[in-house]
């Protein structure tokens, strides 16, 4: 993807307008590696910085309330009607803690669809939300772009889906553990009982 990536920003270099254009869609794609390769090419003097900078990040704000908007969207459609009704715990944690996840899905490469989306679902409160899209937003993607800026290539290499993966995989042990170690204790306890009972 780098190579098309690179391709394709570099197409529309000529164009401030459609340069921007291009940068903010494409952080619908593949917002991580969009502002690394942003920070490349402007590090190779072939884009400018600064509206680059601007239009990943405002791409990726609006992408991420995009995937809110559409959480919200599906809530009331039959099918996340009976999962919703399926994942009773897993709704209350999200409702509880989403602004947390939202935040924490923002430096978590491979998180952010389904945490934006099941925001959107559970009806996290849209005001706060788009705070700390915006705020989290603003720490990291820049940063992407500076990292780009200063070593490219590298860096680029290191964003895979793969390592959003694994990240997300540990994260989501880490978010499921207390459920399933709560569920095991009282699975044991009962049948401790039981056998304290006949003894």
């Amino acid at each position: 993807m780098d190579a098309w990536l690179t391709d394709t920003i570099t197409g529309y270099a000529a164009s401030p307008v459609l340069l921007f254009a291009a940068l903010f869609l494409l952080t619908f794609v593949q917002e991580d590696a969009v502002s690394v390769t942003a920070g490349l090419l402007s590090a190779r003097m072939v884009i400018d910085p600064v509206p680059a900078v601007a239009a990943v990040v405002l791409g990726t704000v609006v992408g991420d309330l995009a995937l809110y908007a559409a959480g919200r969207w599906l809530a009331d459609t039959r099918p996340v009607r009976r999962l919703r009704a399926a994942s009773g715990p897993l709704e209350g944690r999200l409702r509880r803690q989403g602004l947390l996840a939202v935040a924490a899905a923002r430096f978590v490469p491979g998180t952010r669809l389904p945490v934006f989306l099941g925001s959107g679902v559970v009806g996290t409160p849209l005001a706060a939300s788009t705070l700390v899209i915006s705020l989290t937003t603003l720490a990291w993607t820049p940063g992407l772009f500076y990292l780009g800026y200063g070593a490219g290539e590298h860096v680029l290499a290191m964003i895979t889906p793969s390592s959003g993966l694994m990240v997300a995989a540990l994260l989501a042990a880490v978010w499921f553990a207390p459920n399933i170690v709560r569920r095991g204790v009282s699975l044991v306890r009962p049948a401790t009982a039981v056998a304290a009972a006949g003894a």
